[in-house]
């Protein structure tokens, strides 16, 4: 089993999570890239690296933030198990207010995030019907002092899809529940093995 880390917006594919993920599963096993900062091409590249990994393996995807909004398109696009943390469900109007010079937080690179990036995002909201298609493959995890999105709001929306999601109290937007996490995913896991 491999497991694909995606990181949020203006990360990067290393750090505290990536590490536990590692120290969890082995390192050859988690795959966790610098994702570039266009959204069509971070989707290509993470598309490209699913479909070359599930020709000898099965894939575990786990997404933070914008990283939790690819993850639900590609679960659905794969149909594979999708662990997200602290979602943004809806980026394309969280993140308007980014447009400009940006510098990433854990790489220091400077770039523009421009309108054109923003409206790609548009191409990955799944429908209704398509989140209903995955239900049972969606795991949210939630930090309830998230200071950046509205955890009771995505708590809210996903349960009424009859998605499992699990709060923390506590914690923030970088999720300070990354051990509990992990044993639940390992229980949830022998489901798709």
């Amino acid at each position: 089993m491999k497991y694909i880390y995606i990181h949020g917006f203006n990360s990067a594919g290393y750090g505290d999570k990536v590490n536990d993920l590692k120290n969890s599963f082995g390192e050859e096993n988690v795959i966790a890239p610098n994702l570039p900062y266009n959204p069509k091409k971070a989707v290509q590249l993470l598309e490209f690296l699913i479909d070359a990994v599930l020709c000898k393996d099965k894939v575990v995807i786990l997404g933070t933030s914008l990283g939790g909004f690819y993850s639900l398109y590609l679960s659905y696009r794969f149909k594979i198990p999708a662990f997200i943390i602290n979602p943004a469900i809806d980026p394309y109007n969280a993140l308007k207010d980014e447009l400009g010079e940006q510098t990433n937080f854990k790489t220091g690179e400077n770039y523009k995030f421009t309108r054109e990036h923003l409206e790609t995002l548009k191409e990955f909201y799944l429908t209704e019907k398509q989140l209903l298609e995955i239900k049972d493959l969606i795991f949210v995890y939630l930090d309830e002092e998230d200071e950046l999105l509205d955890s009771k709001g995505t708590k809210k929306y996903f349960e009424n899809y009859g998605v499992f999601v699990k709060m923390y109290p506590d914690g923030n937007h970088r999720f300070t529940h990354m051990k509990e996490l992990i044993k639940d995913l390992k229980e949830k896991l022998i489901n798709f093995k």
